[in-house]
């Protein structure tokens, strides 16, 4: 009866162990979000200038739409086929919320990125495409009309 008490003890224990991520996963979460599925990431920041993707991206950059504002449903971004790994949406004015932002690539296919968030003014998202360096063909972002302020999307 010991040793089934004891197995079970332990079975339990085991189980707790690997559920509970370590320190560092927690932080990575908290920073980054992940879609599992489709192997894509995102990362906010709150200053572009003090972010390490001014640093490491600098030069590479480039505008795909300046001051959009967020007070329609949707805005259409035509990008034409450009070649790009990533997207960066930022606050220009005011705290426009973004729902959600659809990627359209030149093959057909696609991807949607849920944001639901209001992003104060100088604020960002840095999203990684599904597949590395794609050709991506439009850009729909999904805004909340009752939200003030204006964005812009660039590529890298």
């Amino acid at each position: 009866m010991k040793g089934i008490v004891l197995f079970t003890a332990l079975a339990m224990s085991a189980g707790v162990a690997y559920a509970q991520p370590s320190v560092d996963a927690r932080v990575q979460w908290r920073d980054h979000d992940h879609d599992r599925d489709s192997g894509w990431t995102r990362d906010r920041y709150d200053r572009y200038s003090q972010s390490h993707w001014a640093r490491d991206f600098r030069g590479r950059w480039m505008t795909l739409a300046r001051g959009f504002s967020a007070q329609s449903n949707r805005q259409f971004i035509p990008v034409r086929g450009e070649r790009l790994s990533k997207l960066r949406i930022e606050a220009d004015r005011g705290a426009p919320v973004i729902a959600k932002i659809a990627i359209e690539f030149r093959d057909g296919s696609s991807q949607a990125v849920d944001l639901d968030m209001r992003l104060p003014r100088g604020t960002g998202e840095v999203i990684d495409l599904n597949g590395g360096v794609r050709r991506v063909q439009r850009i729909i972002v999904y805004s909340d009309p009752q939200s003030r302020g204006s964005y812009s999307v660039y590529g890298a």
